[in-house]
């Protein structure tokens, strides 16, 4: 959980509610967890405690209050004595199952209250989340090649669709769909000056951005990087200046 506001030092952002949703609805689903898997466990606890203290007007001090679910009880405890807890974890090799019927079992109890107290707040997010804002939630979420994959297919979808808006196409107009076909029609169809220079000074990018997205989406191209993910969630932002 967040520690309390200091003077000299800035609170951490607060992760938004759907994306704690998100990440708990995969928690419950992932068969197998980690050490390190427990770890952000915890930090996400915490995170989504906050949210609840909120809620029920609940106030840190040496008197908290605290609601009568059993549930949130322990969710606090665990957030205070997370470093103990963790500690204990690491003469481990394997997460052991106690701590893993606990993820799993705070990951779907999370999801009903979530549900349950903030549903107006998620529709309202969810309708107005951008597709390159979906892109980097899931790369932050864990390391793991599926969520890069993800990722990588979200952005470069976003950049196709934005590219086939710039190339004017037509409806029955027949065009590869790859970036780098699109980005030339769109630089041949443009009559915008400033886009016409910044799609050809951005040559390399946009080939760089072809490449990942065959590397998201064919496994043999090979794997996928954080960085080349960036890349392309950075480049799909620059084009969407020119979308209107």
């Amino acid at each position: 959980m967040a520690s309390p506001k200091s003077k000299s030092r800035k609170k951490p952002r607060r992760i938004p509610i759907d994306k704690l949703l998100d990440y708990w609805v995969d928690l419950s689903k992932r068969q197998t967890l980690t050490i390190e898997d427990f770890r952000t466990f915890a930090n996400m606890c915490g995170q989504t405690l906050d949210y609840f203290f909120d809620y029920h007007g609940w106030y840190r001090s040496k008197h908290l209050e605290l609601h009568k679910d059993k549930f949130y009880r322990d969710v606090l405890g665990l957030c205070t004595y997370q470093d103990d807890i963790l500690k204990k974890l690491s003469e481990h090799r394997n997460l052991p199952n106690h701590y893993y019927a606990q993820t799993k079992d705070y990951a779907k109890k999370f999801i009903t209250r979530i549900k349950k107290h903030f549903g107006q707040d998620l529709v309202q997010s969810r309708a107005t989340r951008a597709p390159l804002q979906d892109a980097k939630d899931l790369i932050s979420y864990s390391s793991k090649l599926t969520y890069r994959e993800a990722a990588g297919i979200v952005a470069s979808n976003h950049i196709v669709r934005l590219l086939m808006r710039l190339s004017k196409l037509k409806q029955g107009d027949k065009i590869k769909d790859d970036i780098t076909t699109l980005h030339a029609n769109s630089i041949k169809n443009t009559t915008n000056a400033r886009l016409k220079r910044f799609l050809q000074k951005s040559y390399r990018r946009f080939e760089d951005a072809d490449k990942t997205r065959n590397r998201c989406a064919h496994p043999n191209e090979g794997d996928p990087t954080p960085q080349e993910i960036e890349q392309s969630i950075a480049l799909g932002r620059l084009l969407q200046r020119y979308v209107t």
